[in-house]
């Protein structure tokens, strides 16, 4: 693909568009283009690894919660140097579980991720009967 057709790939990637989508609108743009689809799926990989400046998308999650009002703890595996676990709370959450202690639920009932992490949330509820996430958590495996 030419410079223009990268382009493209990369403004509709950003607006949110599917790669499949992404290849039937160059098609419909240039006609006589063939475009590959394993080559859309590394342009937007590589758009996406541009996002990280760098880092790996563990530090990049880090970065990302220090900047935001966020208090996070990782905690890495036993038998190598990879994350195990991450578990992170926005300031906020913590002071109205400290106004409303009385219930916790832990959910864990969603998926796993793309990544087998499972995610747990921690959700508490006010006076007036409504939840509030209190934190969120992504785990290799259940203890």
């Amino acid at each position: 693909m030419n410079s223009e057709q990268l382009d493209m790939v990369e403004s509709l990637h950003r607006t949110g568009v599917k790669p499949q989508q992404i290849e039937a609108a160059i098609r419909e743009k240039f006609p006589g283009v063939q475009p590959v689809i394993k080559d859309i799926y590394n342009h937007t990989a590589k758009i996406r690894g541009d996002g990280l400046l760098g880092d790996t998308l563990t530090k990049a999650l880090e970065n990302f919660l220090a900047g935001n009002g966020f208090t996070f703890y990782t905690r890495e595996s036993d038998n190598d140097d990879r994350t195990a676990e991450i578990f992170f709370c926005h300031n906020k959450s913590h002071k109205m579980w400290r106004a409303f202690p009385e219930v916790l639920m832990i959910d864990t009932t969603y998926n796993t991720s793309m990544y087998d992490w499972s995610l747990v949330r921690f959700i508490g509820v006010m006076s007036t009967s409504k939840s509030f996430c209190i934190a969120t958590a992504f785990v290799i495996r259940e203890w």
